[in-house]
């Protein structure tokens, strides 16, 4: 008996991850889809939680781990890019809800996750979907880079901490997805590089969020 957890599961990447979880048969008793906004759709068997980690109560929610559970796989998916601006025109207020939902949200359910795991004797998953600008620096990003390299290394001390616990980060890459198209709208003045992500557009370089997800069903499935 196995547990998947996924979060951003309305649009981008986490949708198409929602559709091959809903349609593939895996040995998982719990499937569950936690998004900012509502998908829509419900199947039956399936737990679908609305929140957005940058709301009040957002960071609050309790998921239950059946006994006899054997592993937990949480796919930390849900993510923002704004604000987009200028390093030293980015506010606390911005700042810290950047963190929230690309590093405390994340943090507080794996935390969650660790917990209940090792209560019902089994080992936690973390599969944490990062980005490049994690590991270097992108002008007009300041509160991306920072969340998600801060998210990277908060889910590794968890790690380093909980022998039955194991984290991967997953880049995926440039996806044409909304994200993309709202970078290649900003300014040059706040964002220098938006040239270079209008050409990924421009060039059929970015790649579907499809063969993503389907990339990365394939690491699920070699852990249950």
């Amino acid at each position: 008996m196995n547990a998947i957890i996924l979060t951003g599961a309305s649009r981008g990447l986490g949708y198409e991850l929602h559709d091959l979880l809903v349609r593939e048969k895996f040995p998982v008793a719990q499937r569950i889809f936690i998004s900012r906004k509502s998908l829509g759709e419900t199947h039956e068997g399936y737990q679908y939680i609305q929140s957005d980690f940058d709301q009040q109560g957002g960071m609050n929610i309790n998921i239950d781990i059946l006994p006899n559970t054997k592993f937990v796989v949480f796919i930390s998916n849900a993510g923002t890019i704004e604000p987009i601006e200028r390093a030293v025109d980015v506010s606390f207020f911005s700042m810290e809800s950047a963190l929230r939902v690309n590093c405390l949200g994340p943090l507080a359910l794996a935390q969650q996750l660790a917990v209940k795991a090792k209560s019902v004797g089994a080992r936690l998953f973390v599969l944490n979907i990062s980005s490049g600008a994690a590991h270097r620096p992108v002008k007009g990003w300041m509160a991306y880079c920072v969340s998600k390299a801060a998210a990277i290394m908060a889910l590794d001390v968890l790690a380093a901490e909980n022998n039955h616990v194991k984290v991967l980060h997953f880049d995926p890459g440039v996806m044409n997805t909304e994200m993309q198209g709202h970078i290649r709208l900003q300014r040059a003045e706040v964002m220098p590089d938006v040239e270079i992500f209008k050409g990924f557009s421009t060039n059929h370089a970015l790649k579907n969020p499809r063969e993503v997800a389907e990339q990365i069903m394939s690491i699920v499935r070699d852990v249950i």
